[in-house]
C-alpha cells in the first residue's frame, strides 16, 4: 500500500510527473530528431527524466472511508523534476490525480503540468497501475511547447535514488 501511495504521489508529478518533462531548450537535455522528421513531417524529441519521491509540496485528500478508495485526492505542487543523467533540476511539476476506482491496483485520472524552461508542458488522462508501461498523455503545452503532443512513459522506479525514471517523448 506504501508503494502505490508513493508511485502514484510521483505519477501525479511525473504524469504527472512529469512532470513531466521537454526540455529541448535545456542544454543538458539531448534531443532525439525522428528519423522521419524533415519540412513536411512532424519533428519529435525524447528525455529521459527522474522525478523524485519527495520536494514540493504534496498532499493526499481522503474523502471517503479511511484510507486510499475511490474519490480520494493526491494533489503535488513544485515537485522537481530532473535530468536523469545529470541529476540536475530543469524544472517543476504540478498535478492532481483523482482515483477513481480499486480496480487495476488503483485506477485514477491524472492532470498535470510541466514547468520547463522555455513554456509549460501538459498531460492528462486515465492511468490503470496495472498497465505494463504505465503512459499518459501529452495534450499540449505554452511557449515553444505550442500544439506539442506526445506521451510520457514510467520506464522504473529507481528505489536507491528514490525517483521514478520516466520517458518523455514530444511531437512537435
Amino acid at each position: 500500500m506504501n508503494t502505490r501511495i508513493r508511485t502514484t504521489a510521483t505519477l501525479i508529478a511525473g504524469l504527472a510527473a512529469g512532470t513531466v518533462i521537454v526540455l529541448a531548450a535545456t542544454p543538458t537535455v539531448a534531443n532525439v530528431p525522428s528519423a522521419t522528421a524533415g519540412a513536411s513531417g512532424p519533428a519529435t524529441e525524447t528525455m529521459v527524466l527522474a522525478f523524485p519521491w519527495e520536494g514540493g509540496h504534496q498532499r493526499f485528500i481522503d474523502t471517503g472511508k479511511k484510507g486510499i478508495g475511490p474519490g480520494d485526492l493526491f494533489l503535488g505542487v513544485g515537485m522537481p523534476v530532473l535530468n536523469n543523467r545529470t541529476g540536475e533540476q530543469i524544472g517543476t511539476s504540478d498535478a492532481v490525480e483523482l482515483i477513481v476506482s480499486g480496480r487495476h491496483d488503483g485506477t485514477v485520472t491524472s492532470q498535470g503540468t510541466l514547468r520547463l524552461p522555455g513554456g509549460h508542458i501538459e498531460l492528462d488522462g486515465v492511468i490503470r497501475h496495472t498497465d505494463k508501461p504505465s503512459r499518459i498523455t501529452v495534450t499540449g503545452g505554452t511557449g515553444r511547447y505550442l500544439g506539442v503532443g506526445g506521451q510520457l512513459t514510467l520506464l522504473r522506479s529507481d528505489q536507491d535514488r528514490k525517483v521514478e525514471v520516466m520517458r518523455l517523448e514530444l511531437v512537435h
